[in-house]
């Protein structure tokens, strides 16, 4: 069956010779199938049906396809934020919000756009540059607190905190923050000496990173959060100054050997000296109060005296005088003879003093 036996395909008789190609064959080509011209029958009969009501046309027809049209173009701004996700609503592409997780809804595009992104994984971003490992570099060069070189590598563990913040205050967040960390990172390695970055000191390091780092992206309202700067390896380069640096290590070693051994040598002598004039001074100061309270002493008791002489000056002599006489003979040898009894000159025997020659010792020649 052919379409020019219904009337062409939108089921009208058209006998105007400009539609005819519509209602004949094509002379070049075979006709359709007959499960083809079923097909259109009934797609031409369930047309017919909606498009006209008892031979007339509906007039809300054109409404209701245009509210079937208007409908879906509005169902096409739900969308979905899954938990670990934040949304940016864009209109005519300035933002206007952040959407938290679950079912959300914006204006259909073009008027309203959504960006959805995950908020909650952790980024890793770091400075190792695998074209220069045949170097025997991995990382960049930078110069230590004590005027070493010193290949750094380092990385940095963050992850997006405000949405909106992170897509538009800065054109390339990730380029941004590779450019702030490996500011901060020279800066802090610039002030450190390497043997600290070798040694215990690093995990400081890694701390006074992250807080420097944080500060400085909350300046340039980045909207992320850095949750970890460590230092992964840090080693003078191997080819290029491997040999200086091993001399500049050990000349450290050997001024570090000089001062310890100079400071051994300070600490057992200064110690005595200043032991030694501490005692002659505390014996110079004992000797001055010595002196002073025996001055003050005799002061007092020239005093006394002068004080009595004053009173009594017959007994005050007198005393004085038995005083002066005691203090001469008590040291001196003395024989006590009776006048009255005695029968002429009784010689005089001295047997202390040849007792205390006898003591002395004879010196041979």
């Amino acid at each position: 069956m052919s379409w020019k036996d219904e009337g062409g395909p939108w089921g009208h008789g058209n006998e105007d010779k400009k539609n005819e190609s519509w209602s004949q064959k094509p002379q070049h080509r075979k006709g359709p199938s007959p499960e083809m011209e079923d097909f259109f029958k009934q797609f031409k009969s369930k047309f017919k049906q909606f498009h006209s009501k008892n031979g007339n046309n509906n007039p809300y027809f054109l409404a209701y396809i245009a509210g079937g049209i208007f409908l879906l173009w509005l169902l096409t701004g739900i969308y979905t934020v899954q938990q670990d996700e934040q949304a940016a609503v864009l209109r005519f592409g300035k933002w206007v919000r952040t959407t938290d997780p679950g079912l959300n809804y914006h204006l259909p595009f073009p008027i309203e756009t959504a960006s959805i992104r995950n908020v909650t994984s952790i980024n890793i971003l770091t400075n190792i540059n695998q074209n220069h490992e045949s170097e025997g570099l991995g990382g960049e060069l930078m110069l230590t607190g004590d005027e070493n070189i010193a290949d750094v590598q380092f990385a940095v563990n963050w992850r997006i905190k405000d949405l909106g913040d992170f897509l538009f205050n800065v054109k390339s967040p990730e380029t941004t923050i590779q450019a702030a960390a490996d500011s901060v990172v020279r800066a802090v390695i610039a002030q450190t000496p390497i043997a600290r970055i070798l040694s215990e000191g690093r995990s400081k390091i890694n701390i006074q990173l992250r807080e420097m780092l944080q500060k400085l992206v909350d300046e340039y309202k980045l909207g992320v959060e850095i949750s970890q700067v460590e230092l992964l390896k840090v080693t003078p380069p191997t080819e290029q100054v491997n040999d200086a640096y091993l001399d500049v290590q050990r000349a450290k070693a050997d001024m570090e050997r000089k001062r310890n051994e100079a400071e051994f040598y300070r600490n057992s002598i200064v110690p005595v000296a200043r032991g030694q004039a501490k005692k002659i001074i505390q014996d110079a100061e004992g000797y001055k109060a010595r002196v002073m309270a025996d001055i003050d002493g005799e002061t007092t008791r020239f005093q006394l005296v002068l004080d009595q002489y004053q009173a009594a000056p017959t007994v005050t002599r007198t005393r004085m005088y038995l005083d002066t006489l005691q203090t001469i003979l008590e040291n001196t040898p003395k024989l006590i003879m009776e006048g009255s009894k005695g029968q002429g000159v009784l010689p005089y025997l001295p047997l202390p003093e040849l007792k205390r020659v006898q003591e002395k010792p004879v010196e041979t020649p």
